[in-house]
């Protein structure tokens, strides 16, 4: 399983391994995806205004482009959870998760 969440220092994705950054891609791919938010991290940012690493994405990697009905996802400091963009509606899982160059975020539901 790994861990992915976007670097915005250096404009790209972040891969952890067990806990450790392995290396950045400007895209990468989930599949059985669980989407995770450390509550105590974000209401501490919110508080202090200091970045801090409190939500990703785990998963298992994947090698393949998004598929046409993939559906928007995205993540605010100022709302918990990921949220879907179309709905607003909170997600927790995903059967893919497909992050791009642009900084987008897709997902299969």
């Amino acid at each position: 399983m790994i861990d992915v969440y976007r670097n915005r220092t250096r404009g790209l994705w972040s891969v952890r391994v067990l806990g450790r950054v392995s290396g950045h891609a400007q895209a990468v791919a989930l599949a059985d995806a669980r989407f995770r938010v450390i509550e105590a991290g974000r209401l501490r940012a919110l508080r202090t205004g200091r970045r801090e690493v409190h939500a990703h994405v785990t998963g298992t990697l994947l090698d393949a482009l998004p598929p046409v009905g993939a559906i928007p996802v995205g993540y605010r400091i100022s709302e918990p959870g990921f949220r879907r963009r179309d709905t607003g509606e909170i997600i927790h899982a995903a059967k893919a998760v497909y992050f791009l160059e642009d900084g987008s975020c897709w997902a299969v539901l």
